[in-house]
């Protein structure tokens, strides 16, 4: 069975790269076939990949350039994460129309969440989850912005991504220390698993 995560945030700079390349180190770990879809015409997660191997350091997952076609028609493989971009409202739709489950990451501050919001109505369709990033450890903005999401239903992952340097730093390689990913990984399976009627 095929799963496709769409990493959607109408903003740039909360990590949506970050979290596909590291939900997919997490997944290829497991022994899942994973493939990432760089819808970002940045193309930062192709440029990461694409890095990394002329470093020596091949990813153990397939990174590809996505268009609208491979988007609402995505490879085979046990799980495709889609690394959406801000601003392209037709290709953010239909990355939200063809997953599984959507992740937002975010980062706790307050104009970050207001950010989210909008975002959190356009994927009210799909199973939805926020994943709070760049937080500063014993942060109590990280505690206020969980609660003040939950306070209107919305679903937040029970791992918080924490600020750290290496993160920084882990372009143009292989993830090794995932940082929380394998944890937030195993929450969202459980999510869908949960959301598929046996």
């Amino acid at each position: 069975m095929r799963i496709v995560i769409s990493i959607v945030h109408t903003k740039g700079g909360v990590g949506k790269t970050t979290s596909a390349i590291y939900l997919a180190a997490a997944a290829a770990r497991q022994g899942l076939r994973v493939v990432v879809l760089d819808a970002d015409p940045q193309g930062s997660a192709l440029l990461w990949a694409q890095a990394a191997a002329a470093a020596g350091e091949p990813m153990p997952f397939t990174v590809l350039a996505a268009d609208m076609r491979m988007i609402t028609a995505p490879p085979t493989a046990d799980l495709v994460l889609i690394d959406t971009p801000p601003g392209y409202p037709q290709l953010i739709d239909a990355a939200i129309d063809a997953a599984d489950f959507v992740l937002l990451p975010t980062g706790a501050s307050p104009l970050d969440l207001m950010r989210a919001w909008p975002t959190l109505q356009v994927t009210a369709h799909r199973p939805t989850a926020v994943l709070l990033t760049q937080v500063m450890l014993n942060s109590k903005l990280a505690v206020e912005a969980r609660a003040a999401l939950e306070d209107e239903g919305v679903p937040v992952l029970s791992t918080p991504i924490v600020r750290r340097e290496g993160v920084r730093q882990a372009f143009a390689s292989v993830p090794r220390d995932l940082v929380g990913y394998g944890d937030v990984l195993a929450e969202i399976l459980e999510a869908i698993t949960e959301e598929v009627p046996v």
